[in-house]
C-alpha cells in the first residue's frame, strides 16, 4: 500500500473570510460528519482543482486519517483526479451542506474494488439550512416556473430573493392565487451556469398587493423535501451570487 500523504493544505478562504465562522477545524468533528456521509451512502460531487468538470461519486469509508471515494466512470476523469493537487468535494446531509478540499488522491482499493484514497481535510465548510442568508439575484435574472395543480400548466414567476431554505416569488394575480399553507409541487428554477433544479414550495406568507403593484402577488415560500442534488445546486448558485457581489463591490472601491 502507498504511503499516506500529508494532510491537504487549507483551501483559500471564501470571499475574504465571509464563511469563516461556518468552517469546522476540529479533526474529530470533521471525521464525524464524513462518517455520517459514508454511513448514509450520501452522494458527493467531486471536481479537480482548476477544472469545471464535476461528477457524482460515493464516500465509501472513513478512518482515523483517510477517506475513500469511488473512482469516476471514465479514465480521463480518473487521470485528472489523480493528477490534481486537490479535489473540491461537496455533499449534504440532514439539510446541511458540506464543502471541503482534500488531496492529492492516490489509487487504492475498497472491498477488493478500485477506490481513491485521500487524507482527511484540514477544515470543512458546514452550513445548516438556517445559516443560508437570503440573497437578491440581479433583477430579471432568475425565474421560477410554477406548476398550477388545477390546470396542470406552468406560469412564470420572478424570484425576488433566494436562500438555502426558500425564496420569495412574484407573479401576476390574474394567473395565480397564493394561499398560505399551499404546496406548489414540481416547480422549476433555471440556475444560471448551473442548470435546472426541481423543487416543491410551501407558501408561508403572502404580501398584500398594495405594496408591490395592483396585479402582482408575492409569496414567501419554503423548500419542501429538497433533494441532496437540488441542495448542492442551490448551494453553488448562492456561493456564485456572493462572489459576484464581492466582485462588484471591489469594482466600486
Amino acid at each position: 500500500m502507498s504511503e499516506v500523504p500529508p494532510p491537504a493544505e487549507l483551501d483559500a478562504a471564501d470571499l475574504d473570510g465571509y464563511y469563516d465562522k461556518f468552517y469546522v477545524h476540529d479533526i474529530g468533528e470533521i471525521r464525524h460528519h464524513l462518517q455520517r456521509l459514508a454511513g448514509e451512502r450520501c452522494a458527493l460531487t467531486v471536481r479537480a482543482e482548476g477544472s469545471a468538470d464535476s461528477m457524482a461519486t460515493m464516500l465509501l469509508r472513513v478512518d482515523e486519517g483517510s477517506l475513500w471515494i469511488d473512482v469516476p466512470s471514465t479514465r480521463k476523469l480518473l487521470d485528472a483526479w489523480l493528477a490534481a493537487h486537490q479535489l473540491r468535494i461537496e455533499g449534504s446531509i440532514d439539510r446541511a451542506a458540506l464543502r471541503f478540499s482534500a488531496g492529492p488522491a492516490w489509487l487504492d482499493s475498497f472491498e477488493d474494488k478500485p477506490a481513491l484514497r485521500l487524507a482527511l481535510p484540514a477544515r470543512m465548510l458546514y452550513l445548516q439550512r438556517r445559516e443560508f442568508m437570503r440573497r437578491e439575484p440581479p433583477a430579471g435574472s432568475l425565474v421560477c416556473y410554477l406548476r398550477l395543480p388545477e390546470s396542470d400548466r406552468e406560469i412564470q414567476a420572478s424570484i425576488r430573493d433566494i436562500g438555502g431554505g426558500g425564496l420569495a416569488i412574484v407573479a401576476t394575480r390574474s394567473e395565480v392565487t397564493f394561499k398560505t399553507g399551499d404546496v406548489l409541487k414540481d416547480c422549476r428554477i433555471e440556475l444560471p451556469e448551473i442548470g435546472e433544479v426541481e423543487v416543491n414550495l410551501q407558501v408561508r406568507h403572502v404580501l398584500v398587493r398594495g405594496h408591490i403593484g395592483y396585479d402582482a402577488a408575492q409569496a414567501g415560500c419554503e423548500f419542501v423535501g429538497l433533494t441532496p442534488a437540488a441542495q448542492r445546486k442551490l448551494f453553488r448558485y448562492l456561493m456564485q451570487l456572493d462572489r459576484d457581489q464581492l466582485a462588484r463591490r471591489r469594482g466600486l472601491e
